[in-house]
């Protein structure tokens, strides 16, 4: 091998990040999901999304149901603009507390004894809920994108 070929795979690297860098935004999100993680909240995996939008016409929410054990989360999301608004209900009822990770950070907001909650303006793009019920453990569910 000559030098020439062992510049060649620094220079490349060099021309990548020249000429399409990753924008700063997308490596502030990126750190801060990792920021985010909880090791010991369960996973909700998502067990279906109905998107109604466009059915006759209309505006209808997108719906989405996760599932961690015997916890459902059931969530519809309204979107408006560039921002959503969330209305959603734990199976079983139960209160607990819900942090709404998204794009402009974390919001908080309590299930009431019915196990309903609701959250306003919630910006546009990835987002995921980690829920503190009364009974059990944490429950996170993966990211998803409104």
């Amino acid at each position: 091998m000559t030098a020439y070929d062992d510049d060649t795979p620094a220079e490349l690297r060099g021309l990548t990040t020249r000429m399409d860098p990753v924008p700063p935004h997308l490596i502030a999100l990126a750190k801060e999901s990792l920021a985010w993680r909880d090791t010991d909240a369960a996973l909700a995996q998502l067990v279906r999304q109905i998107d109604l939008a466009g059915v006759r016409g209309e505006d209808l929410p997108d719906l989405f149901t996760f599932t961690a054990g015997e916890l459902t989360i059931e969530m519809e999301v309204a979107v408006t603009g560039l921002t959503a608004a969330l209305t959603g209900q734990l199976v079983p009822p139960q209160p607990a507390s819900i942090r709404v990770d998204h794009a402009d950070g974390p919001t908080w907001v309590e299930a009431d004894p019915l196990g309903r909650f609701s959250v306003a303006c919630v910006t546009r793009g990835h987002l995921r809920l980690h829920c503190h019920p009364a009974q059990g453990g944490p429950v996170q569910t993966s990211w998803t994108l409104i």
